[in-house]
């Protein structure tokens, strides 16, 4: 599958989303290989609904921010932006204990379209999760720097 194009590293992945929403329920990056991306979730009050179990939307922030700065990553970021269209996720049931991980790894990578595929573990490395997210590959807009482009694929 792909080699990186336009590679990011874990740090500046940590920057780009401290002020966001992945980086407000505690999303981290932990791992990069030649064709994935790995982060992980906690599973704490950002995270749990009343019940005590995870918020099933927290899966999605996690699952859609892997998929997207992956996806980021496959692309010239000086022409190119990636925008999400949809992400399915097929629960596996309620998740009580964390932290969560997820695995992000491409399906297909075409020139003006993407498929990735996320498996999200759970603490005792139970699968919970498989999500998948499909993204646009588009010209990037006049007056966006590629700066901002990477920025904001950690905000998606």
């Amino acid at each position: 599958m792909p080699a990186w194009v336009s590679p990011i590293t874990l740090a500046e992945m940590a920057a780009f989303s401290q002020p966001t929403a992945p980086g407000h329920i505690g999303v981290t990056f932990t791992a990069i290989g030649e064709d994935w991306l790995e982060g992980s979730l906690p599973l704490d009050q950002r995270t749990r609904t009343p019940e005590g179990t995870l918020d099933p939307g927290a899966i999605a922030i996690l699952a859609e921010t892997l998929a997207s700065v992956g996806a980021t990553m496959c692309v010239d970021l000086t022409r190119q932006a990636c925008l999400g269209q949809v992400l399915h996720l097929q629960h596996a049931g309620p998740v009580g204990h964390g932290p969560l991980r997820g695995r992000a790894r491409p399906l297909w990578v075409q020139p003006r379209n993407q498929l990735w595929e996320i498996a999200v573990t759970d603490g005792a490395g139970a699968q919970v999760c498989i999500a998948q997210l499909a993204l646009a590959v588009v010209d990037r807009p006049a007056g966006v720097s590629a700066d901002r482009t990477a920025e904001a694929a950690t905000t998606r």
